[in-house]
């Protein structure tokens, strides 16, 4: 994936399955979609999130950054070593 590749996030994990239904255009529409689980240092969110933008086919995509308060200090040094620009 472009982004791993190009060190914006260390990893992207894809679930597939997800259903969405929202409006959008005035309908209601329900779409079959896949949920990424981007993992990245906040300090690479917003070029992350420019590129993310410039690959994704949806004029509006989902797009939200969740701040981690806490987690397994190895992994996310991890996290912020493979995502170092």
């Amino acid at each position: 994936m472009a982004l791993v590749d190009e060190k914006l996030a260390a990893c992207v994990s894809c679930l597939p399955g997800v259903t969405s239904t929202y409006r959008w255009q005035g309908a209601v529409t329900t779409d079959d979609e896949h949920l990424l689980l981007i993992k990245t240092a906040a300090a690479r969110f917003e070029a992350m999130k420019t590129r993310l933008l410039a690959l994704h086919p949806y004029e509006l995509p989902e797009l939200v950054g969740v701040p981690v308060a806490q987690g397994h200090d190895a992994y996310l040094d991890w996290v912020r070593e493979q995502s170092a620009g």
